[in-house]
């Protein structure tokens, strides 16, 4: 069985191959810090405009807001030209960044417009030139988070590859599947399998890892350098120390209880309020929120109730409903 180890991107080196991937409006400072508590090598910030940062946007600047217990951290950015994402390469860089990363896989339609995400997949010339802009400006390790393909069945992601590989870039995480999926569907392991095969670059395996078993799938694959865990860890950030048990020791240990995943709640809730400020803070949890509570009795009344808090008393409220759900 594979072993989870330290793993080198540039001159960072990780304390581990398991890594938090970039959700966009999901994975802020406040999860990038449970992440990191329950165990993440290596933390993404959600994806960032580059032209939003040329033009000095506050919004955008909080998403790069790095904290120090978070390091080392990636920020994502996105952009559909070379001369932007070369000068928010720079800003980035002088923000504190550990790595740049750029998003060549979001198959979000507003995005694609923009000529950004998984649309660059189909623009060779234009990709290289924005991968080259970025690590000449950057000064820091750059790396690239794509997919396969744009439909089922392609696999552009070995032509990717090599153009990252002349460019610079110093890691690619790779989600197995086309963006057309977006986040459903079994993931492609022959097109991942592929593209690990011919990779002159560490290649980080992203998409369907929940547990042992999908995390397996990809770790035995020949020259897989590890695992990038999204959706799968919200309010299951131990995920990553689970993991490292299982391939370093051979144990699965349990999953979180409900009473685990009320407490991860409870520290996110006050992570959040103190980062945005409570209103903000408990408006921004109610996109996932039901990672939380979607196992206990009564799941959908305690989440409307969730959805009315802008406080914390009003959060305490739900707390002890959720309480008492749980010792019925």
């Amino acid at each position: 069985m594979s072993k989870i180890k330290k793993l080198k991107i540039g001159s960072i080196e990780l304390d581990n191959n398991l890594l938090l991937a970039p959700m966009a409006g999901i994975s802020d400072l406040p999860m990038r810090l449970l992440s990191k508590e329950g165990g993440a090598g290596l933390v993404y910030t959600e994806m960032v405009s580059a032209k939003a940062l040329t033009y000095g946007d506050a919004k955008t600047k909080k998403l790069c807001k790095i904290h120090n217990d978070e390091r080392p951290v990636s920020v994502q950015i996105f952009g559909g030209d070379a001369h932007s994402m070369g000068e928010a390469a720079k800003i980035v860089r002088d923000g504190g960044a550990d790595i740049i990363d750029i998003n060549l896989g979001c198959p979000v339609r507003k995005i694609a417009k923009a000529g950004a995400g998984a649309k660059l997949l189909a623009d060779e010339k234009l990709t290289a030139g924005i991968l080259s802009s970025v690590v000449k400006n950057a000064n820091i390790p750059v790396t690239i988070k794509i997919r396969t393909g744009l439909i089922p069945g392609q696999n552009v992601a070995v032509e990717i590859l090599k153009i990252a590989y002349e460019s610079g870039i110093s890691m690619a995480a790779i989600h197995a599947r086309p963006a057309s999926q977006g986040h459903s569907g079994e993931p492609d392991i022959e097109a991942f399998t592929q593209a690990c095969a011919q990779s002159k670059i560490p290649i980080i395996a992203n998409g369907g890892i929940i547990d042992e078993q999908s995390a397996e799938k990809f770790m035995n694959i020949p020259n897989c350098s590890g695992l990038m865990i999204g959706r799968g860890a919200i309010g299951n950030y131990s995920i990553f120390k689970r993991l490292e048990n299982y391939f370093n020791n051979g144990m699965i240990l349990p999953k979180p209880s409900a009473d685990e995943k009320i407490l991860w709640f409870k520290k996110h809730a006050a992570l959040s309020a103190d980062y945005y400020g409570q209103s903000r803070g408990y408006i921004l949890l109610r996109k996932v929120s039901h990672y939380y509570l979607k196992d206990l009795p009564n799941a959908a009344k305690i989440r409307d109730m969730f959805n009315k808090v802008t406080k914390t008393s009003e959060f305490e409220e739900v707390l002890t409903l959720a309480g008492e759900r749980l010792r019925l």
